[in-house]
C-alpha cells in the first residue's frame, strides 16, 4: 500500500517537472533547426529570392549561428541551475516540517523527525507523533508535504481549525427532539479526535440514558483496501475499536478508547493490556477484525460521507454539525450543546461539568482533515 501511495505522490512532482523538461526540449529542438538552416546558408546551400524570404548574407548568418548557440547553451545551463535551485536540501526541508508540526500538532503530542532520506524526486521523512511513526514525503523545493493521499502546502499559514474540519461558518440552530442523537466522527490516532473522546466521556456518562450516542471512524475504502489518514496502524486500531463497539457496546467502547488515549500514545501498542483490564477479550476482538473489519469500515465510510465528516473530530447533534466539538477539555460546553437538543431538558443537564479553559489547561482547537473528494 505504501508503495502505491509513494508512486501517486511522486507523480504529482514528476508531472510538474515533465512540463518544464518538455518546454526545454522544444526550445532546444527549435534552436537546433535554426542552427541547421543557418549552417546551410553559410555553406551557400540556400539560395535567396529577390523578395527577401530566404535572403542569405553569410556574415550575418555566421553571427546568427553564434548567437543561437549561445542562447541554446545558456538555456541548458539555466535549466541545470534551476533544477539545482529547487532542491533546498535536507536540512531546510527538515526545518520546514518541524515548523509545520509545531503549528499544526497540539502541544500535548510529542513530535520528532526520526530520519530524512532522498527518495527519487522527493525527500522521505519518518515523523514520530507520540509513539507512532508516520512516513511523509516532501518535494525537493520544500513546498509540498504529502502523507497518504493528502497534499499540504508547507509555506501556508495554519488554517483556522473550524475551516480545517469543514465546520459551518455559523452555528446552525440545533433541532429539538425528545431524545437527541449525537454522532461523533473520529480517526483513532488523531490527537484532536482523542481529545474530543476524552472531553465527551463525562458527558456520555451523565447523559447516556437520555441521549442516543453513536461513534464512527473516518476512513476510505476501495475494494478490500482500507485507508486512514495516519496509516495502516490507524486502520487496524479503527477496526479494533469498531469491533469493541459492535461486540461489547458503547460503554466498553468509551472505556477502551479513553484507556488507549491515556496509556498507549498514537500506536495502540497497549490495546490488549487495556482490553484485558476492561474485561474485553482481545482474541474475540481480533477475530471480529478478521471477519468483519472491512464491512465495518465500509459502513463507517458511508456514515461519515453522509454527514460530510472529513475532519476528526466532527460532532453532530440531531443531524447538525456543532462547533462545540472544538472546545477540548471543556466537558461543560459539550454538555450544554447536547442539552440544547432536548425539547425538555432532563435534570442531568443542570449538573455542571469540568471546564479547564478557565485555568489555561485546555488543548487549542484543531482537527485532522482529509481532502474533499
Amino acid at each position: 500500500m505504501e508503495n502505491m501511495e509513494k508512486t501517486e505522490e511522486k507523480e504529482i512532482v514528476e508531472n510538474e517537472t515533465d512540463v518544464i523538461e518538455e518546454k526545454t526540449e522544444k526550445a532546444k529542438s527549435s534552436a537546433m533547426i535554426a542552427v541547421g538552416k543557418a549552417l546551410e546558408c553559410v555553406k551557400g546551400k540556400v539560395k535567396c529570392l529577390k523578395d527577401g524570404t530566404c535572403k542569405c548574407d553569410n556574415k550575418k548568418w555566421i553571427i546568427l549561428v553564434v548567437a543561437i548557440l549561445v542562447i541554446a547553451i545558456s538555456a541548458s545551463y539555466g535549466y541545470k541551475v534551476y533544477r539545482q535551485k529547487v532542491d533546498v536540501g535536507s536540512e531546510a526541508v527538515k526545518a520546514k516540517v518541524e515548523k509545520f508540526l509545531s503549528e499544526n500538532v497540539p502541544p500535548t503530542a510529542k513530535t520528532e523527525i526520526k530520519d530524512i532520506t532522498e527518495d527519487g524526486s522527493l525527500y522521505k521523512l519518518t515523523v514520530v507523533v507520540d509513539k507512532q511513526e508516520i512516513p511523509v514525503f516532501v518535494t525537493r523545493d520544500g513546498k509540498k508535504l504529502m502523507q497518504a493521499q493528502t497534499v499540504m502546502e508547507l509555506d501556508k499559514a495554519p488554517a483556522d481549525p473550524a475551516q480545517q474540519a469543514q465546520a459551518p461558518e455559523e452555528q446552525k440552530e440545533i433541532p429539538k427532539t425528545d431524545k437527541p442523537t449525537v454522532d461523533l466522527y473520529v480517526m483513532s490516532f488523531c490527537p484532536y479526535g482523542n481529545k474530543a473522546e476524552d472531553t465527551l466521556k463525562p458527558v456520555y456518562d451523565l447523559l447516556k440514558n437520555k441521549v442516543n450516542f453513536n461513534f464512527h471512524y473516518i476512513v476510505s475504502t476501495s475494494g478490500s483496501d482500507i485507508k486512514s489518514l495516519h496509516g495502516p496502524k490507524e486502520v487496524t486500531e479503527n477496526e479494533k475499536e469498531a469491533c469493541v463497539l459492535k461486540t461489547y457496546g458503547k460503554d466498553k467502547w468509551m472505556a477502551i478508547v479513553t484507556y488507549v488515549n491515556t496509556n498507549c500514545g498514537s500506536d495502540g501498542a497497549c490495546f490488549e493490556v487495556g482490553a484485558k483490564t476492561l474485561a474485553i477479550d482481545p482474541v474475540k476482538v481480533n477475530n471480529c477484525v478478521t471477519a468483519q473489519g472491512l464491512t465495518l469500515m465500509q459502513q463507517n465510510e458511508k456514515d461519515s460521507n453522509a454527514a460530510n465528516a472529513t475532519g476528526s473530530p466532527t460532532m453532530t447533534i440531531n443531524g447538525v454539525s456543532s462547533n462545540a466539538v472544538y472546545k477540548y477539555d471543556n466537558a461543560e460546553a459539550y454538555k450544554q450543546a447536547i442539552c440544547s437538543g432536548f425539547k425538555t431538558a432532563p435534570k442531568e443537564c443542570q449538573t455542571t461539568l469540568t471546564d479547564k479553559t478557565a485555568t489555561g489547561e485546555a488543548t487549542p482547537a484543531g482537527a485532522c482533515t482529509t481532502p474533499q473528494q
